[in-house]
């Protein structure tokens, strides 16, 4: 069973790594090195997911686009709705 703080240092450990990439050639040597490619699927889908939230697409829309479950949708819709973060990510 992992010490209670490891998470925490794992998070901060990732976070710190990718603000220290150097560019988009460092980052994805990086996904790909440390990611399989399904988890970089998964990944690039739940952003693809997000992007469509914030155009407005319906739940429906992006199961029938994406073949995405609706409670997968939901939570990447609670978790990035309202995000000035989010929303300046897509409009660039």
């Amino acid at each position: 069973m992992p010490k209670k703080r490891i998470d925490r240092e794992a998070k901060k450990l990732f976070i710190d790594v990718l603000v220290g990439l150097k560019d988009k050639a460092e980052f994805e040597m990086f996904m790909e090195g440390l990611f399989s490619s399904a988890e970089i699927k998964d990944f690039s889908r739940r952003l693809l997911a997000a992007k469509f939230l914030m155009e407005k697409k319906t739940y429906l829309e992006i199961q029938q686009d994406m073949g995405m479950g609706e409670g997968t949708i939901n939570k990447i819709h609670f978790k990035t709705k309202g995000s000035p973060l989010f929303r300046s990510l897509f409009e660039k």
